[in-house]
Parts: C-alpha cells; structure tokens; sequence
C-alpha cells in the first residue's frame, strides 16, 4: 500500500467536505505545537526537553513523518494505548469478586498490553477476547467475562458497545423504545455467549462428594443388616438424615475455603440455554422459552454442532462484513486523533446516523479493512495527514451539528496525560514498563496456578479426606473466628479507627492462621515432588515446572531488561497494598511471608534468579546515578534515597498503576474513569484539582532535586531556567512578555522567585492542561 497517496486521499475528502460546509481549513500548527500534540495523543504525555529540541532543532522536511513513525509502536506507545483499551474493557487489577482475582486483573492487564505490543490485528484480538475460555493462567484473556462474573446478559450489552457502537441494553428488560431492537433480538444475541460461564466450582468436589454417597449408602447397607423393622429405625434414620446435612454442610463450607484462593480465575464454555425471563410480555414467545442464537443485523453466523456457539459469534462479530465492526473501530480512533468522531457518539449507532463526512467515513472503513486491522498502520497515516497537523479549532462542537475538520479540536488533557506528563519531568525513561510490577504479577498468577494443581489433580477420595480435616480445623478455630468477628463489628459500631485497625488485624491473623493449615493439610499432598524439582535447575526449568504458557512471562523481555528502576519484593506488595486499598484484604495472604507455606517455598524458588537479576540491577543504577550525578555529601545522599525509593517509585506511568488508582490518588482526583461503565472517565476541571495542584505530592515530585527538570536547570540562570520550564511543560520558548511578567512578579514579591513557584505557575495554566 502506497501510504503517501492513501494520506493524501484522506486530506483530499477533508478538504471537500470543507468546502461543501463553506468552511476554511485552519493554518498549519507549528512544530513547537505539532511536537507537543503528537506526543500527547500518541505516547500521552508531554515531550521531555531533551525530545522537543531533537524535534525543533531538525533540518529534516520529513521530521514529522519521522517522528510518528517512531512514536508508533514505542513503550510509550503501548501505554497509552492500554489506557484507551482499559477505558473501554473497564479494566481492573482487582476484577472481579472483591479483590479476590487480582492474578487474573494482573494477567488481563498483561494480554492487553502484550497484544498491543505485538500490533496483533484488532479483530483476531477482539475475537479472542469474546471467545476465552480456562483459566487465568492459559488463557488471560477470560478477564474480559470474568469483568462482569455471573451476569452474562450484560456482559453482551458490553460487547455490543464497545465493539459495535450499538447500545442494545434497553432491550434485555423490553423492546428498545428508540430503536429497532426488540427484547426477543436481545435474547437472540444473547444465547451465542450465554454458555460463556465464570465458575468458582470445580469438579473434583462434585466427585468427592459423590465419593461420600457411595460412602453413607455402604454404610446404610451395613447398618441394615440385623436391623429390625419398626419405630426404632425410623427415629435412628431420622438422626443420620439430620446430621448428614450438618456434616454436608460443613463440608462445602470447607470445600469452599480450599477453593477460595482459585476463585475468579475460570471461565468454561458450556452448552448452558437462555432461556426469556419468566415475565416476558410480548406474543412471539411464552416466558421461560429456550432461545436459539440468532444475529441483530448482517449476515447470519454459521452454526454448527462441532464448535461451540461463541466461535460463530465471533466470526459474525469481527467479520468484515459486519456493518458495524470496522467502522466503529475507525471512528473511534479517528476521534483519538482529532477529538470529534466522524459519527458521534462513537458508541451509540442508530440505523439513522450518519457521519459527519461520509465519503470520508466510508474510505477510513475501506482502509482499515485493507490493512487487516493493523492499528498501528492506519493511526501512523492519520497522524501524518495534514489535516490533524492543522492548528487546533478553539470553538468546542455543537452536540447535534456536524463538525467538519478544520484541524483537531481543543481538548483538555485526560487525567492519564496530566499525570504520565508529571511523570516524565519527575524521572528518568518514564515510558519503560515497570519489571516490579511484571514480576510481582507473574508471582502472583504463580501462586494461583500451583494452589489449583494442587487441588484440582486430587483424586475424589483425597478430596474428601482434606475437606473432613479442614472441617475439623474450622471446628478448632471457630471460637477464635467468631470472637474476632464480634470485635470488628463492635469497633466499628465504636466508630474508632484505632480499634478497627487492631480488630481487624486480630481477625486477619486467624484468618491467616487458618489458610497456613489449610496449605499444609491441602496443598502440600500435590506439591511436595513439584518442590523438590524446582529447587534445582534453572530460573527457565523452574518457571517450566507450570504449564508451557507460563514459561515466557517468567523470562524478562527485552523492556524489563533495560528498566533501571524495579522495586524489590518486599516493596512491591507494601507498595501496591497502598496504592489500593480495596484490593487490601484479597492480596495479603499471597504476600505474607512471616510464615512461609509450599506455596510460597516454590513461588520463591521459581523467581530466586530473577529476583536477584532485579537486586543487582536496581544496585548498579544506584551507583551509576551518583557517580554521574556526582552526589557525595551526606546531604545530596539523604535527598538522593529520598528521590530513589520514594518518589521513584510513586511516579510511575498511570498503565503500570493499579487499574483504576485509588480512591483520592491524583489520577482519580483528575477524573480518571472508575472503570465501571465503559469510557467513564471526566475531564472536567474541580476544587479538588487545583488542592492537588497546590498542595499535593506530585509538585514536590516535579520540582525535588533529582528530578530530570531540576537536573536540567542545575546551574542555569533565571533566564536559562524559564525557557527549560517552558521547553519542558510547554514544548517552546516563554515569549518576551511572559518573561517579564515574571520578572515584575518577582520584583514585587522575592520571596516567591523559585523554580518551584516558576512550575507551580505553567503548571496550572491551560496551555498546560489543554493539547492545543
């Protein structure tokens, strides 16, 4: 494919469709602009000073095509375009069941990533994620239905939204008031990914206690020889069916704690029928009647009895033949671009919509068909045509009025770009994926997989035999259980912070207490050989002591291997403990290490070299950033360490955060999206933005001594400093009269001429907040 003529062809039907509004092009942005948008729209964050000056320093006529190419594709790259597929998936660290999936929110977050890094074709990827099935350690991409676990009808209003533009959701209750849809075509719909179900069960319990009813009827047999008829044996049978269901009881409550640390980690494709609900109202079917798949629109999917439902809906719903996969795709990323979709809104196609330029909207859906969905090829030709290289439009669109292109809009920056920006003036290689953070989730996906081997390869019998001794340490503990559970409920009927925290640590403690003998009664049967082994060999033969899918995230990639700023273990789980809260209670029997079980003996050998890779690395760009910083006095080492392991390892790109940040974190305050409806994120201005702003760590961050805007004032001027300040927010040189206003401030007030007063000021302006 020739790109020039493709790239010229769009500029072409931009500029018709122009004309035909009566509408004149904007003037070409200048580079200190173009530099500076391209950065936040394709990397999401500012350019460093250093990059902006390679850029405008460049002789090259072809430096922006250059640069596109470039950022395309980079790390940078790949983590801003996480957030945009996380803001559409709603994905989180914490998926699924209250912090009780955070391997497989961890192992979802490293499939999107590593598809985006591969440039896998969109609709293979798409197709993959509707399709997923196992479990969260062979097949990471079940995060997509383990993100709505147990609610498979909504799961498929998701789906049509996000991949479709088309929301269908009025209809799973009744007819679509609006549009076409019907709840009968709902339900059609619906039965292809209906069978898609998320389990905590697993059958290895069913079996063991079909193992007991074999049990209790050669029992019932035994016992019945020599037994006489009559009101003694009724009363005897009585008390057997009574404590049977005691002890049945008891027994699934234990089977239960012995599959808890695996819950939130399967999905299995079922042959499981929707039925409609029992209040269905309308006169083409009765309620409860069994509902066959069927497609909304297009062609039909091709069933048949060898594949599964899914996989045909799949091929229907990433065909190119839908008449809505491709061009929801392309209208969304051309609105990633421009700010404005060619039809808005992007995920609300009615059979009326119509684009805004249809020539336009009908050869960016040719295009994307005809680069197999490559993502990254047509977002390198749209980013070079010189219709986005045009200045920014001032005037925001009308809701309802057609906007026609003149250049991209004024657009606020997301919460993403604000804080990924701060990032990159606070430390060094901002864009490099956090190996911390891979190696905390691959221990942690670890740790899941070999409890499940451990419990799924049980034979029924053994099974049984654990769940009657973790019935009896219940028994053991329960008095300990309740006494601390009435204590925490007393404490926060108190309202006492204080005591809520020590009432709650006392019942995490038994509670840990009960997981360590679980391990030893359950786990340890299946694991002992396994932990032999893999204390011997290799770091590649341990890690292939798990299944064969597991062996390449045990490796570094060549990412993590440049990375020079990795957090040891123990900081990793106090760090991401922190970071969020509500995945507190989920996380802390994987990290304790107090009391190490097999579990832990195996995950620490597994990772041993790979750990100390990280130590020895992390110790050699220590010494390497003292000497060429030349820090020596005892001073320059304490703001050093400070900078190092605090700051360091607070600032860090908002895709190798945990997904969404807390509650209260700059990114949240910043109208970062709770992921809980798809694209829920707000970029409106608040109160609490400008606290932030004033009051808040991040500043300090940008401004403490070792940042890469303060090392790159070290021994500058108030002259030199305003234009690195300038170069480095803003992408260009301060004007001769913003320099004097700045002078005049300070004449008037000395006190406040710092540098930390000089950023504070850009910080908060809108040509700071705002891609122009």
């Amino acid at each position: 494919m020739n790109s020039v003529s493709v790239i010229a062809k769009i500029d072409e039907l931009v500029l018709e469709g122009l004309e035909k509004g009566g509408i004149q092009p904007n003037a070409e942005a200048s580079d200190e602009t173009f530099v500076r948008r391209v950065y936040l729209d394709l990397v999401g964050r500012v350019p460093t000073k250093a990059e902006t000056l390679a850029f405008l320093e460049s002789g090259d006529p072809a430096k922006r095509a250059a640069l596109v190419d470039r950022l395309v594709g980079s790390d940078g790259y790949v983590s801003h375009q996480y957030n945009w597929f996380a803001d559409l998936l709603r994905a989180r660290t914490s998926i699924s069941g209250n912090g009780q999936s955070v391997g497989a929110g961890l192992a979802y977050e490293r499939w999107i990533k590593e598809a985006i890094r591969q440039n896998r074709p969109y609709d293979e990827v798409v197709y993959d994620l509707v399709t997923a099935s196992g479990s969260s350690w062979e097949n990471p991409a079940i995060g997509y239905y383990l993100r709505d676990f147990g609610m498979s009808l909504d799961n498929l209003a998701i789906t049509t939204q996000v991949f479709l533009g088309t929301q269908i959701v009025c209809a799973q209750c009744h007819n679509h008031p609006f549009d076409n849809w019907s709840q009968m075509d709902y339900y059609h719909l619906a039965a292809f990914t209906y069978g898609m179900v998320g389990t905590n069960s697993h059958p290895v319990q069913q079996r063991a206690f079909e193992v007991l009813k074999q049990q209790r009827d050669n029992q019932k047999k035994a016992n019945s020889k020599g037994e006489t008829k009559g009101k003694a044996k009724s009363k005897s049978g009585t008390k057997t069916s009574s404590r049977y269901v005691e002890e049945d009881a008891a027994l699934r409550k234990a089977a239960s704690e012995i599959l808890f640390p695996v819950r939130f980690n399967n999905v299995n494709s079922t042959s499981r029928s929707l039925r409609l609900p029992k209040d269905y109202k309308y006169d083409d079917a009765k309620p409860l009647s069994v509902v066959e798949p069927s497609t909304l629109f297009g062609k039909e999917a091709v069933l048949t009895e060898s594949a599964h439902p899914v996989e045909a809906f799949g091929e229907w719903l990433t065909s190119p033949e839908n008449p809505r996969f491709t061009k929801v795709v392309a209208n969304r990323l051309w609105k990633r671009a421009f700010g404005v979709g060619l039809v808005e809104p992007v995920d609300d196609l009615k059979e009326h919509s119509t684009a805004s330029n249809p020539a336009l909207m009908s050869y960016l859906e040719d295009l994307m068909r005809d680069l197999d969905y490559d993502l990254q090829a047509f977002q390198r030709i749209v980013f070079k045509t010189r219709a986005y290289q045009r200045e920014a439009s001032l005037k925001e669109p009308v809701a309802g009025e057609a906007y026609l292109f003149a250049g991209p809009v004024l657009r606020r920056m997301s919460a993403e770009q604000i804080w990924d920006s701060l990032v990159a003036m606070a430390v060094p290689d901002p864009d490099q994926p956090d190996a911390g953070r891979a190696l905390y989730a691959d221990r942690r996906l670890a740790e899941v997989q070999l409890i499940a081997e451990a419990i799924y390869d049980q034979k029924p019998a053994q099974f049984l035999k654990n769940m009657r001794q973790v019935v009896a340490i219940q028994k053991e503990l329960s008095l300990r259980i309740d006494a601390a559970e009435a204590k925490v409920a007393e404490a926060r009927q108190k309202g006492d912070p204080d005591l809520i925290k020590q009432a709650s640590l006392e019942a995490r403690a038994i509670k840990n207490e009960l997981d360590q003998r679980i391990e030893e009664v359950v786990y340890r049967d299946g694991l002992e050989s396994k932990l032999a082994e893999v204390k011997g060999g290799s770091a590649l033969e341990r890690a292939s002591k798990l299944s064969p899918d597991a062996v390449e995230g045990r490796v570094l990639s060549a990412s993590e291997e440049r990375i020079s700023g990795e957090r040891l273990m123990d900081e990793l789980a106090a760090s991401l403990l922190a970071d969020h809260a509500s995945i507190e209670e989920g996380m802390v029997g994987a990290v304790d290490s107090e009391a190490k079980g097999i579990i832990q003996e195996l995950v620490d050998a597994m990772f041993e070299e790979r750990e100390a890779a990280l130590r020895a690395r992390r110790e050699s760009r220590r010494a390497e950033e003292l000497s060429q910083w030349k820090i020596k006095d005892k001073d320059d080492k304490a703001a050093y360490r400070t900078f190092d392991r605090s700051i360091r390892e607070r600032m860090k790109r908002a895709s190798e955060l945990n997904q969404p940040a807390a509650p209260g974190h700059f990114l949240r305050e910043f109208g970062q999206s709770d992921r809980e409806l798809i694209e829920n994120a707000s970029h409106d201005a608040s109160v609490t933005q400008a606290l932030a702003m004033l009051n808040g760590p991040t500043l300090s961050s940008v401004t403490s001594k070792y940042s890469v805007l303060m090392r790159d004032m070290k021994g500058e001027k108030f002259e030199d400093r305003l234009d690195t300040i300038y170069l480095t927010m803003l992408s260009r040189l301060p004007t001769k009269e913003e320099k004097q206003v700045f002078r005049e401030a300070w004449a008037a007030d000395p006190e406040s001429a710092t540098v930390t007063g000089m950023v504070w000021t850009v910080l908060n302006t809108r040509q700071f907040l705002f891609i122009q």
